[in-house]
């Protein structure tokens, strides 16, 4: 796993709830056990049930994988065995290229899909403005329109914290600050 994987694993921990009511326009029941245990492990990257008992899975890529449409119907899949409920599903692209993840899997006797979204076509606004620390640091991935007044205000909210999540923040939003080289 990535250094970007883990941190962002790290964040999605703690709920970036404005994040997924902007891609889901549901708020967050619970977070839910995304381990998956197997001969091969899996583990998704964030699985929560939202307010209205639908299983909301999203998959964090900060690179363009082919192989993305089969990992989703493998977990799909797996959701489904373990909560009885197939899941809506979404891929978040943060990575500074273009996104080229392609979001379904047509065989003969299967259709399947899910959406994809990426992080720089969401206005950081929103993000910016919420309570939530894990919003405001992954805002810095999002359409920034004043970088300045965007980091400034990010900095001020993770200095505002007490000192014992303090580090760990700033060393979140340095990680997650070099996917965006500019």
């Amino acid at each position: 796993m990535g250094v970007y994987d883990k941190t962002l694993r790290e964040i999605f921990n703690n709920v970036p709830v404005t994040l997924i009511n902007t891609l889901t326009g549901r708020d967050v029941k619970k977070l839910l056990n995304s381990s998956f245990p197997s001969v091969k492990e899996r583990e998704a990257d964030f699985l929560v049930m939202l307010d209205n008992n639908e299983i909301f899975h999203l998959e964090i890529q900060s690179i363009n994988d082919k192989n993305m449409p089969r990992r989703m119907l493998l977990y799909a899949l797996m959701i489904e065995e373990i909560y009885k409920k197939f899941p809506i599903q979404a891929v978040l692209f943060v990575g500074n290229s273009s996104n080229k993840i392609d979001n379904k899997m047509i065989r003969e006797n299967l259709s399947y899909q899910y959406k994809v979204y990426d992080i720089k076509e969401i206005n950081c606004k929103d993000l910016l403005l919420s309570d939530s620390i894990e919003d405001n640091i992954l805002s810095i991935l999002c359409k920034i329109e004043d970088e300045n007044y965007s980091l400034d205000k990010i900095i001020l909210k993770v200095l505002n914290l007490d000192e014992s999540k303090r580090a760990d923040y700033l060393r979140k939003l340095i990680i997650l600050a070099r996917l965006r080289p500019k």
